[in-house]
């Protein structure tokens, strides 16, 4: 296949060089210009804003080769009436254009949905055209619905009603969800959307995603107030103590983390006093508290370096011993303190091992370094149970009950496992794991379903890192491939064994009937 492109490419080549042979000059700027984009809009398409004044704007952008020309907005309520517009001449590689609230009576606009038309056009006149529709709600705050209510096990998957409390923040307090299964939902009775967190890692998933969802299960116990952001899906469960506190939440974003997400969250123990039980820190590391994973509400930094942040100062510089620390931040006072817990794990390697692994309990099977602290392998697990390790030693190792994904603590429990070829990924910062099932196909101009669709292979009941197949082939090429898709791919010019390489070249195959085998641990293939 892959000799086949590069005969055509050959073949196109030669022509374009006999024709750049007729011409005085080929317009280089024209063959790689593009019409102008649309890189944002506010309201954004089928987002939800707050009765009240709001501007409409759109950002546009475009190549060198045709710059920016001209921008128009209209705004339509539901029925087609043009509410307002303008029309802009732009300029250069990027640009935007703003229609301010008063301009069409914002403030007027009743409840419900609206049009914008955007159109922009470049200096060669090649145009664009977006239609994008949002509401406008009677909800005190933006949210992606109308209501929002949790039902479980502690209310007989009933109703109980949540408030809207902030900018898509969903709210009930006072709540004592008995060790028992939970959900949230936006309709009284079930009627639409429901999420659900059966991996209990903060992060709600939704009954119409592609892989459904399942009940939160995470075992709190005793009042509690409840909070669900209904745009990133993240929730809280804190105890429904009368501390103290001038942020929702806490979190510590730096350099560590990319300054986001929510794996360092504080928990808040005393009026005001939030803690950090540890996180490791390098010298050079920055970073800052911010009420939300995402930036979003307040933040604090340390401009001055003298251990008082300001609310949104520049990021803290550590220059510290390279260590684990515990962290703990005051928000009245805005004072924090780093506290030397511990040498930082030294981390060489990563590996899984267990009896359900292909070197049992005496052998690690190493999984590749991303480089960004995180660890993968593609391998054949038997029924059983795995851990997480370190440097081949028990030193370090990771462990949990839960399966296919969660969390690994130190010295934690076995991982229990099903059979099956899986893509693995562990977190050594975090501890979070996944095991995602994968599939190999056979795929090529010699097999069943040609260039166009695998033949999938299946785990060797003993060795499942080991890929099977018996199949009826034809003269022509084959290779494989993981889960359907050329990402990952193996090939090879030898036949009937050999060793295939990511991106190597399609295997030439005789035809007959054979017992094709593929290890996704060394590459070993061979067609018997």
């Amino acid at each position: 296949m892959k000799s086949l492109i590069y005969r055509i490419t050959l073949l196109a080549a030669a022509a374009l060089a006999v024709f750049a042979c007729t011409k005085d000059e080929i317009d280089v700027a024209a063959l790689t210009d593009f019409p102008p984009g649309i890189v944002s809009i506010f309201p954004a398409d089928n987002s939800k804003i707050v009765v009240g004044n709001f501007d409409v704007k759109a950002i546009f952008a475009d190549g060198q080769a045709s710059p920016l020309s001209e921008a128009s907005i209209e705004i339509r309520d539901e029925f087609g009436n043009v509410l307002g517009g303008a029309t802009k001449a732009l300029s250069g590689t990027q640009d935007s254009l703003v229609i301010p609230g008063a301009d069409f009576n914002a403030e007027l606009l009743g409840a419900g949905f609206y049009t914008l038309e955007v159109a922009v056009t470049d200096a060669k006149g090649q145009s664009t055209n977006r239609s994008t529709t949002f509401e406008i709600s009677l909800l005190p705050f933006a949210a992606n619905h109308n209501e929002m209510f949790i039902a479980g096990a502690f209310n007989g998957w009933g109703a109980d009603v949540m408030e809207l409390v902030a900018d898509h923040t969903w709210e009930i307090r006072g709540v004592d969800l008995q060790g028992e299964a939970w959900k949230f939902k936006n309709c009284f009775d079930w009627c639409d959307e429901d999420w659900g967190d059966a991996d209990c890692n903060g992060f709600m998933e939704s009954n119409m995603g592609p892989n459904g969802n399942g009940d939160t299960a995470c075992g709190f116990s005793g009042e509690v107030n409840i909070t669900f952001n209904d745009e990133t899906l993240e929730y809280t469960v804190r105890p429904a103590v009368d501390l103290a506190s001038n942020v929702s939440g806490l979190y510590l974003l730096g350099s560590f983390n990319n300054f986001s997400g929510s794996e360092f969250s504080f928990s808040l123990t005393e009026d005001n006093t939030w803690v950090l039980a540890e996180v490791e820190l390098q010298p050079g590391d920055e970073f800052k508290f911010a009420e939300m994973p995402n930036f979003m509400g307040k933040n604090f930094g340390d401009d001055n370096g003298d251990g008082v942040a300001e609310e949104f100062g520049g990021n803290v510089m550590f220059n510290g011993d390279a260590g684990v620390y515990k962290v703990t931040f005051n928000d009245a006072s805005l004072a924090y303190e780093l506290e030397f817990l511990r040498e930082p794990f030294n981390i060489e390697s990563v590996g899984i091992i267990g009896s359900a692994t292909p070197g049992g309990w005496d052998t690690d099977t190493d999984m590749r370094d991303n480089g960004d602290g995180t660890y993968s392998i593609l391998v054949g697990l038997l029924d059983g149970e795995v851990k997480f390790r370190a440097n081949n030693d028990w030193a370090i190792n990771w462990g949990s009950l839960d399966f296919p994904s969660g969390t690994g603590t130190q010295d934690g429990d076995n991982i229990p496992v099903t059979f099956g070829l899986y893509n693995i990924t562990f977190n050594a910062l975090t501890g979070e794991y996944s095991f995602e099932e994968a599939s190999v196909g056979l795929i090529g101009s010699a097999t069943p379903g040609g260039w166009d669709a695998d033949t999938d292979m299946a785990p060797d009941a003993n060795d499942p890192s080991v890929q099977t197949l018996t199949v009826e082939l034809i003269d022509g090429e084959a290779k494989f491939r993981l889960n359907d898709d050329w990402g990952v791919n193996w090939g090879a010019l030898d036949f009937p064994a050999g060793t295939g390489i990511q991106d190597g070249a399609n295997i030439p195959v005789a035809a007959g009937t054979y017992t094709v085998t593929f290890n996704v641990l060394t590459g070993a293939y061979s067609f018997d």
